[in-house]
């Protein structure tokens, strides 16, 4: 009996570890001519792929039923760069540059709008849109 039990917790360790993704949860306005609300899924599994999930939405009514509409998928490969993490390619590992920087949390995820020049300092960043954990 006592085997089985050692098994049993085993067995729940490695299936809980193996799944350990993230998801964070973010909704607003997003000021838009034909769609004037928005939500949005992140999915960070533990292999640092990052999957986004974006459903637009003719109002903010219908935020709860969010999951009815399409969304619109992209999948990157993030990595971290000092304090932040940055979109880079799968391929060769290279870093996409984009725009943004990400600063990911337990609880938390915020974009952060780079300067033009690709300067990652805390003062030539600016604060964007954050997402909160959902599970």
């Amino acid at each position: 009996m006592k085997r089985l039990t050692i098994f049993f917790l085993l067995i729940s360790f490695f299936s809980n570890a193996q799944h350990s993704e993230k998801l964070y949860f973010g909704r607003g306005h997003n000021y838009s001519t034909v769609y004037s609300y928005f939500v949005t899924e992140i999915l960070i599994s533990n292999d640092s792929i990052f999957t986004r999930f974006d459903y637009k939405l003719p109002n903010i009514k219908e935020w709860k039923n969010y999951k009815k509409y399409k969304p619109t998928k992209e999948i990157l490969r993030i990595s971290k760069k000092g304090n932040f993490y940055v979109f880079v390619d799968s391929i060769n590992g290279t870093e996409i540059f984009e725009m943004h920087c990400l600063k990911i949390s337990e609880k938390k995820i915020v974009y952060y709008s780079r300067a033009p020049n690709g300067n990652m300092e805390k003062r030539h960043l600016g604060k964007g849109f954050t997402f909160r954990r959902k599970k």
